[in-house]
């Protein structure tokens, strides 16, 4: 999209919007003609006030209009560099924009719209998966809008609900992993509700395993785990053989968040009875699934051991396991986006913990698998600057990626 001319971008937005050249034209005053050469870049668009009306019109904001990538050098530098502000004010905006919310409950839509809404929310879960953040941060803004807009036609329609609840985990998935903590919380609660309303089990628990991880990332621990752990209940049976199939994958996430829950408030036998539990559903699962952002199976459930272990300061164990792992095929087949925040999970412990090499490894390996995620975490970027301060003489491809991102220490 940042390559394409202002009047190709109005074009793209136009049509999705489904608004024809004349219905533009009409809204703003202007003739088809008009129109047509602004996006032909026949007639050249020179005011910002007349770029904010056309953005007004088209319900979008105005940096999708106008690039706000800066040029590149050949240096990598915007790849290099943290997500800036700007490049997160339209999702905040998207976040507190009640135009949708507050339109008439009877107001049409074209029809099939939930399909296409359908579509290119699955399309946004595959971007998580694979990382592309900056990407995801392009799409987010329209695809809230749109889903709000959609429930608010079909305030009855589970579908909605499911759409827009789905739309609000991926902006708290995406705002927690970039630091923004307050908002992904925001973001959470509005999933964990709006997919109570469409009263889909699954989905709640996938709302709720978000919820729970937002919590503790604000070092609510023990709230994480009641919140995980209450879910949870609600899902499974009294003999968890008996929980329905399509209830494992978001069940056994909910363990696993129980677990780090548990680990952060110290309580190593609650964190050995939830991975347990966690080990009979992976078990009945045989393999690793991914069910939009929550991946749970067997090597899920290794991970949590690894990284719960860490916590609980069991150094050799756990760094056993994680060699172990990540050189087995199982891991390879996990989600881009999967594997990178395991090894940056892992780099972070171990960075607190002293284990500077293994923390260096771990680093260095998820680099090489997802770039975005070193480059856009700031937790990932404040351990890349310990290691740099305490081991770069020892570590030069350590340093070298530090200089790669341009991290000042």
């Amino acid at each position: 999209m940042d390559e394409l001319p202002v009047g190709r971008r109005i074009a793209y937005w136009r049509t999705r919007r489904r608004m024809s050249q004349q219905v533009l034209a009409d809204t703003l005053g202007k003739s088809k003609s008009w129109v047509d050469k602004v996006e032909r870049g026949v007639r050249r668009l020179d005011k910002l006030s007349n770029l904010q009306e056309i953005a007004g019109v088209l319900r979008i904001d105005v940096q999708f209009l106008i690039s706000t990538e800066p040029a590149s050098s050949g240096s990598g530098t915007a790849e290099g560099g943290p997500l800036s502000d700007r490049d997160l004010d339209a999702l905040r905006a998207a976040m507190f924009r009640h135009d949708a919310t507050m339109a008439r409950p009877d107001c049409t839509r074209p029809p099939g719209i939930e399909a296409e809404l359908d579509r290119s929310v699955g399309h946004a879960w595959l971007t998580y998966q694979h990382a592309d953040y900056r990407q995801l941060l392009r799409i987010l803004p329209g695809l809230l809008h749109d889903t709000q807009l959609a429930r608010v036609a079909r305030p009855d329609s589970a579908r909605t609900h499911h759409l827009l609840g789905q739309v609000h985990q991926l902006t708290s998935a995406l705002l927690g992993k970039v630091g923004e903590t307050g908002m992904a919380w925001l973001a959470a609660d509005r999933a964990l509700t709006t997919c109570q309303d469409a009263g889909d089990e699954s989905l709640v628990a996938l709302a709720a395993g978000q919820f729970a991880r937002v919590l503790r990332s604000l070092g609510r621990h023990r709230h994480s785990m009641e919140v995980a752990v209450t879910v949870a209940t609600r899902l499974a049976p009294p003999e968890p053989p008996d929980t329905p199939p399509e209830h494992l994958p978001g069940y056994g996430a909910l363990l696993l968040q129980a677990a780090a829950g548990a680990a952060g408030c110290g309580d190593q036998d609650a964190v050995r009875r939830f991975l347990d539990q966690a080990d009979e559903a992976a078990t009945l699962m045989g393999e690793d699934r991914s069910q939009h952002w929550a991946t749970f199976g067997p090597v899920a459930v290794s991970l949590t051991r690894i990284t719960t272990a860490l916590d609980l300061e069991d150094h050799a164990y756990a760094l056993a396991l994680h060699r172990q792992v990540v050189g087995s095929v199982a891991f390879q087949r996990l989600p881009v986006e999967r594997r990178a925040a395991h090894l940056i999970d892992v780099a972070c412990r171990c960075v607190r913990l002293g284990e500077l090499p293994e923390a260096g490894r771990a680093l260095l390996l998820a680099d090489r698998t997802a770039p975005s995620e070193v480059r856009h975490r700031p937790a990932a970027r404040d351990a890349l600057r310990i290691l740099v301060r305490r081991s770069a003489r020892s570590a030069p491809e350590i340093a070298r990626l530090a200089e790669t991102l341009r991290l000042p220490v």
